[in-house]
C-alpha cells in the first residue's frame, strides 16, 4: 500500500508529457487537441418493460461503437497552411500528402488516393517519480481521415498568433497495441449467426 501511494501522482496533460504523431511524425505547432470517444451507436440502453411491469425487466445496450474524432487546433506559420504539415518535419509542409493542398476538396480527393490508411498515435510519458522511470504507453487512431478544416479568420491590430483547427475522425482506437476484445472478431457473436441468415 504504502508504495502505491508513493507512485500514485496525477497524470498531467500538457508541459510535453503527451506528444501525437501523425504517421510517426510528430503535430508541431499544435497547441491542443480534443479528443471525443466513439458513442454507442443508436439511441444508447433501452429499457425492456412490459406494460404490466413496475420496473424494467432488463436494460438492453449495443454492441457496436460509433467513429471517434480528434480536433487539433495549429498555429498558423508563414510560407504555408496548416493542413500541409500534417506528416511531414518540414515547417513549410514539403513532403507531406497535403503538400500544396489548396482547400478541404483537395485535402478529401488526396487522402482518398493516399495508398495506406492514415494512424495517429498518442505518446504519454510519465515523469520520473522518486527516482523511478515508468515507461511511455500509447493509443493508436487508425483509419483517420481529415472531416473539416475551419481555416476563416479575424484580424485586428492587436492580433497575434493565428490559430486554425482540424477535425479529424478514425474508425477505431487500440491502446498499447491491444484491440477491444470484440473488434472484427466474428467468433464474438454467439452461435452460429453468421450462417444461419438465409437470403
Amino acid at each position: 500500500m504504502a508504495d502505491t501511494v508513493q507512485f500514485n501522482r496525477v497524470r498531467v496533460g500538457g508541459s510535453a508529457f503527451t506528444v501525437f504523431r501523425w504517421e510517426g511524425v510528430p503535430l508541431a505547432y499544435c497547441r491542443q487537441v480534443a479528443h471525443t470517444s466513439p458513442t454507442p451507436v443508436g439511441p444508447g440502453p433501452v429499457p425492456i418493460q412490459p406494460m404490466d411491469a413496475r420496473y424494467p425487466l432488463q436494460v438492453i445496450t449495443p454492441a457496436a461503437a460509433g467513429m471517434g474524432t480528434l480536433t487539433l487546433d495549429m498555429y498558423e506559420l508563414y510560407g504555408a497552411q496548416v493542413w500541409e504539415r500534417l506528416g511531414t518535419s518540414s515547417t513549410q509542409g514539403s513532403g507531406g500528402i497535403f503538400s500544396g493542398a489548396i482547400d478541404i476538396v483537395d485535402i478529401f480527393v488526396r487522402q482518398a488516393a493516399a495508398r495506406n490508411p492514415i494512424q495517429v498515435v498518442k505518446y504519454i510519458k510519465p515523469p520520473q517519480l522518486r527516482g523511478r522511470t515508468f515507461q511511455a504507453y500509447t493509443e493508436e487512431y487508425h483509419n483517420v481521415v481529415v472531416t473539416n478544416v475551419i481555416d476563416g479568420e479575424t484580424i485586428e491590430i492587436g492580433t497575434m498568433e493565428v490559430p486554425k483547427q482540424i477535425t479529424l475522425a478514425y474508425t477505431h482506437l487500440t491502446r498499447g497495441g491491444k484491440s477491444s476484445t470484440a473488434a472484427f472478431d466474428e467468433t464474438a457473436i454467439p452461435g452460429d449467426a453468421f450462417n444461419s441468415v438465409t437470403t
